[in-house]
């Protein structure tokens, strides 16, 4: 059983990247330099032989999703395990606005972001949990094929720290941007990364965080 390639994308940039906002289960439209990012992306892709494309189902992933999709005459497959990590209380704030209302418990995160509960919202674990679901289901369905998974900032680096056999202490090591391709290889349970935060398809003037 194996997937050549697992290429993981995250979704490409909306207002609320410009300006530092939290995100998560919000349901948050890509601006201008977003679909700019994900033609470019899409393009890049476009020699490759995909077998399937799936995404969050969240806009700015199915967006990016089908920009992919079109090239290779796919309909995307949506599963909601793709989601980004739900933020609760921390979701329409600015970054600047959480470390002043929540200092207490980003201090926390840091010492454990594997365990705390954003009030209201999920841990980085069960994020994993439900992302890692997702991924074992196109292993079982996918054999001998590239697939597509266009997902988000803190699902992939779960995903990534999983497919490296780390714990998720080590999720503030990652930087994923918007865009950016992060390829794995799956071969009967092993994972290599084989491409990560792979930014080289986005012209200067897309590549803005």
């Amino acid at each position: 059983m194996k997937i050549i390639n697992l290429i993981l994308i995250r979704h490409g940039e909306t207002n609320w990247n410009l300006t530092e906002k939290c995100q998560g289960f919000s349901d948050i439209e890509l601006n201008q330099n977003g679909r700019r990012q994900i033609n470019e992306l899409a393009k890049s892709l476009k020699s490759e032989d995909i077998s399937a494309v799936y995404s969050s189902d969240l806009r700015r992933a199915k967006d990016t999703a089908v920009e992919i999709a079109k090239f290779h005459n796919l309909s995307i497959n949506v599963d909601p395990d793709l989601r980004e990590m739900n933020q609760g209380n921390f979701e329409g704030l600015s970054f600047t606005e959480i470390r002043e209302l929540y200092s207490e418990l980003l201090t926390q995160w840091r010492k454990d972001p594997e365990s705390v509960r954003i009030p209201g919202g999920e841990t980085l674990k069960e994020v994993q949990e439900r992302a890692w679901k997702s991924v074992q289901r196109i292993i079982k369905t996918h054999h001998n094929q590239n697939v597509v998974a266009v997902s988000h900032n803190f699902t992939i680096i779960t995903l990534l720290c999983k497919f490296k056999g780390i714990g998720l202490r080590d999720f503030f090591n990652f930087k994923i941007k918007a865009a950016s391709k992060n390829v794995v290889s799956i071969n009967k349970g092993s994972f290599k990364i084989d491409l990560q935060n792979d930014t080289t398809h986005l012209s200067p003037e897309s590549l803005t965080f």
